[in-house]
């Protein structure tokens, strides 16, 4: 008797899941470099043994189960800023950025100049060179140049060249808050990406196609909702007959 209320709570459950992904997304739709992520769903199979039912002996069972959140690894669009220290990454590859807990890696390429005088990126932690070092400006450094390869110059000489690193598996890099990214997987050095100046890399987000899956899904998931609030009113009804019944 219970099993339409097991089956529309598990619905319920996968939507509440892919809610929280698609809001997600639309509240990093302006956010540089960030790519889109996306629920997975497998199917589930199982073969009870030792029970019949009308659909026969040991019948398979099928259930949804949530798999994974995997990222949309597509480049988005590039947009031009005139801002000499705004980067966007032509290509595989990320910025070295180092935090507390070591390097992490972003695409995002809104970077800046810290108190400090070190490159920093929109976190304010300090964006690394090809040496693991933080990337320091001088003072009259005068008009910052970064070059296809990632070489910083000013008046006063080279200050650096940015770090860019890709990844095997690129697929199984781990979104952190900050637009960051870890892994485990050792870093190499992402030979045939370029870096435009002046450019930054918008997110590869669809903003009307995910509004249009955000307000889908919370339809569905109110929808669910009713049908739970009436399988329970179904079941209440019945339980209160049965006593009647046994009264009499």
């Amino acid at each position: 008797m219970e099993n339409a209320s097991y089956i529309a709570l598990s619905q319920q459950v996968s939507l509440r899941e892919r809610l929280a992904v698609a809001a997600q997304n639309v509240a990093n739709l302006n956010t540089p470099g960030y790519k889109a992520q996306r629920t997975l769903f497998t199917e589930y199979l199982v073969e009870p043994t030792g029970r019949a039912s009308r659909y026969g002996t040991n019948p398979a069972v099928s259930m949804v189960i949530d798999q994974a959140v995997l990222r949309d690894t597509r480049a988005g669009p590039v947009e031009q800023t005139g801002n000499s220290l705004d980067v966007a990454l032509v290509g595989d590859g990320y910025l070295s950025v180092e935090t507390p807990a070591g390097p992490r890696y972003t695409r995002n390429g809104r970077l800046s100049i810290d108190i400090d005088r070190r490159l920093v990126d929109s976190n304010g932690l300090p964006v690394l060179d090809r040496n693991d070092q933080a990337i320091m400006i001088p003072e009259d450094a005068g008009e910052i140049t970064i070059l296809g390869d990632g070489t910083i110059t000013t008046n006063q000489g080279q200050a650096g060249q940015l770090k860019i690193v890709t990844f095997d598996r690129e697929s199984e890099l781990v979104p952190l808050g900050g637009n960051l990214l870890t892994t485990n997987q050792v870093p190499r050095e992402a030979t045939e990406t370029r870096v435009a100046q002046g450019m930054i890399e918008r997110s590869n987000i669809q903003g009307a196609v995910e509004m249009t899956q955000l307000i889908e899904l919370s339809r569905a998931y109110d929808r669910t909702q009713d049908l739970i609030k009436t399988e329970h009113d179904r079941q209440r009804d019945a339980i209160r007959r049965l006593g009647r019944l046994s009264e009499g």
